[in-house]
């Protein structure tokens, strides 16, 4: 009787077919963890700019003196008055919250519009609507944005504290 040091040619196909099979599943699950990885990501991103992009406007209203009805008045834009950083000379001074673009824009009197949000971030709508509680104007935020396969809507209710 002979002894063989080799393998067979079914042990050799049944180890091929079984490694094919493991190196396909870990490739599976790797590329299934990435994927969802980047998805958290993306929430996370999108989430992050709308929490900062309410709390700025939140904080910008809640010091406002008041609103004012801009030439361009849209549902989409909104105007305030407020003493908050006039400029030199000045008592007070007017700051405007308006989408340019896909993104949130913050402009102050006799300065440059700047991006709230971030260039990743694309904001689908943007809504303020006035509302009265109590005494105390208010303003309703209502805005949705979105980064990749991630959105995020988010509403905010604001007074105005100088009434």
């Amino acid at each position: 009787m002979r002894k063989s040091n080799g393998f067979t040619l079914v042990e050799m196909l049944i180890y091929i077919v079984t490694l094919v099979i493991v190196i396909g599943t870990v490739t599976t699950i790797l590329l299934w963890m990435v994927r969802a990885s980047n998805q958290v990501h993306a929430k996370n991103e999108v989430v992050a700019n709308v929490e900062r992009a309410l709390a700025q406007m939140t904080n910008e209203i809640r010091e406002a003196q008041g609103m004012y009805t801009p030439t361009s008045a849209t549902p989409s834009q909104l105007s305030l008055e407020t003493r908050k950083n006039p400029p030199a000379g000045e008592t007070s001074t007017y700051v405007d919250f308006f989408l340019c673009g896909a993104r949130l824009c913050v402009k102050r009197e006799s300065q440059a519009p700047q991006a709230i949000t971030s260039e990743k971030i694309e904001v689908q709508s943007l809504e303020f609507t006035q509302v009265q509680t109590g005494s105390a104007p208010s303003i309703q935020i209502a805005m949705e944005a979105s980064y990749l396969t991630a959105s995020a809507t988010a509403q905010a209710t604001v007074s105005l504290r100088a009434y």
